[in-house]
């Protein structure tokens, strides 16, 4: 029956996400991405979590704006889904955000990409789950990347630098996303 209703909740997942976009609404756009954000919360096997709260935050500029403040009422892993919107000072001077954030989308502005370029190294034992947007964002040491297809939002996942993190990725999640290989660098 949990087979089933997993089953479901993916079918669920592929017919909402596969959607053609209208470049005329970044809202739907971001409703989508948001969709995924929570979705991921079903597909991800995170390391316990010592928190009250699960965490997604948000870092530099907030792309989505009220669209995804629904997923407070949510729950994952039964904790309350909390948004954190952070800026990229207050990112890199606390170990404690660092550490409590189980999803960190890092948003396409130019100083979150310098704050995820500091970041890196020390996510690889946070168990955090590091999204972005771009071609590139998976195969820079990104983990799960949105990129925009013929209309339609479509994953690129990073599993080498998921696995680092000590995250599991459902098979199903994998099914429907393009694997990548991290790019190495001298």
């Amino acid at each position: 029956m949990k087979a089933f209703s997993l089953t479901r909740n993916l079918l669920c997942l592929l017919l909402v996400f596969s959607a053609n976009l209208n470049a005329d609404n970044d809202n739907l756009e971001y409703k989508v991405k948001a969709g995924y954000l929570y979705n991921f919360t079903k597909f991800v096997t995170w390391p316990e979590i010592p928190v009250a709260t699960f965490n997604l935050c948000i870092l530099g500029a907030d792309p989505f704006g009220i669209v995804i403040d629904p997923i407070e009422k949510k729950t994952a892993f039964d904790k309350p889904i909390r948004v954190i919107r952070l800026d990229e000072a207050m990112f890199l001077s606390s170990s404690d955000v660092k550490t409590h954030c189980r999803i960190l989308y890092v948003s396409n502005s130019g100083n979150s990409k310098t704050a995820f370029e500091k970041l890196k190294i020390s996510s690889r034992t946070t168990g955090t789950l590091i999204v972005g947007e771009g071609e590139e964002f998976a195969a820079k040491d990104g983990m799960i990347g949105f990129v925009k297809q013929d209309s339609k939002i479509k994953l690129r996942i990073n599993l080498q630098s998921v696995k680092q993190t000590g995250l599991k990725i459902s098979a199903k999640l994998l099914e429907i996303a393009e694997l990548v290989k991290e790019e190495k660098h001298d």
